[in-house]
């Protein structure tokens, strides 16, 4: 049984795969394996794949006949791995060479936690920083309990693939089929129903930006389906309902649920000036007051560390706005 399982989903990225590849079979833990999915590409990134399939043992490839999707592709990733961990990778993206030995040597230090996390840098574009792949971060290893710091969740970027996941935590959950988003309700969950954290310092995982038909460059845009970030939302707090650890995280979700909403809102502020972007966005801040609430009871000091204040500002006029007109009638 190998200690990690790398899932690579992969979907026409033949301008960033050779580097998101080099820096698997480059790690100094050699115990890996590394699932490659091809979701039904047109490009040659089969041709990429079979190439490293060929050279290493441990690269094991597999092809959707269609088009599934992130997350389809990543849920057959899960039902075939065989580690005692299982980490995500985009494919436009790249890792430190020894990542995955530090992260599992962390856990074995550590009596084999639920999750271990990491640091993530940005990159633009098809830049590759190899030799800056050494040391970024802050000074010192964490161990965080949720349950006694659930405000922590706050400080978590929702990115999968700076994670370690322990299998029997994540092997019967399944990523929503949603448009996009779908890594928020994955992470967030599977780190509130965690015993034990640990977060090291290092930034192991580098983040492509800018790069213009890779995973990690989705953006939200007009052609997206604009209410899945409801679904994300709901999912959060649906998943905690079905293992009963909801109560003990209720303000905690509530307000990750309008972070999540307002980021979006955020990314439509970027849409061109238009009639459907103000219906789009009031619409969105119509159906967030209906379903979470208004900030009463929010600490709005956490919820501006994950959404920032201008967005902030824009839902307290709406709000007040909103509260102006019922009075009126």
């Amino acid at each position: 049984m190998p200690k990690v399982s790398v899932i690579v989903p992969v979907y026409n990225s033949e301008q960033e795969l050779r580097d998101c590849l080099d820096s698997l079979v480059e790690q100094t833990e050699k115990d890996i394996e590394i699932i490659v999915i091809d979701d039904a590409s047109t490009d040659n990134s089969p041709e990429i794949e079979a190439e490293y399939q060929k050279k290493y043992p441990n690269v094991k490839v597999y092809r959707n006949e269609r088009n599934l999707g992130q997350s389809e592709t990543r849920n057959r990733g899960i039902e075939l791995a065989e580690g005692d961990y299982i980490a995500f990778l985009d494919s436009d993206d790249y890792v430190n060479p020894g990542m995955y030995e530090e992260l599992y040597q962390a856990a074995v230090e550590n009596n084999m936690p639920e999750l271990i996390v990491t640091g993530l840098s940005f990159v633009k574009g098809n830049e590759y920083r190899k030799k800056d792949l050494t040391f970024i971060g802050k000074q010192s290893t964490t161990i965080i309990h949720p349950m006694d710091n659930p405000d922590q969740v706050f400080f978590e970027s929702p990115s999968l693939c700076n994670k370690l996941f322990r299998k029997d935590t994540v092997k019967n959950y399944k990523f929503l089929d949603v448009s996009a988003w779908e890594d928020i309700a994955f992470s967030f969950t599977r780190f509130l129903e965690a015993n034990t954290v640990i977060s090291k310092p290092t930034a192991n995982y580098f983040y492509r930006r800018d790069v213009s038909d890779g995973v990690s460059a989705k953006n939200f845009k007009e052609n997206d389906k604009i209410t899945d970030i409801f679904v994300v939302a709901d999912e959060l707090e649906e998943e905690l309902k079905r293992n009963g650890k909801y109560p003990f995280f209720a303000d905690q979700i509530r307000a990750l649920q309008i972070a999540c909403c307002l980021q979006r809102i955020d990314e439509v502020n970027e849409w061109q000036e238009s009639t459907t972007k103000e219906k789009v966005k009031d619409m969105m801040y119509s159906t967030m007051l209906e379903k979470y609430g208004d900030l009463e009871g929010i600490d709005t000091g956490l919820l501006s560390s994950k959404t920032g204040f201008s967005i902030m500002d824009e839902y307290y006029s709406y709000i007040s706005e909103h509260k102006n007109n019922q009075n009126k009638r």
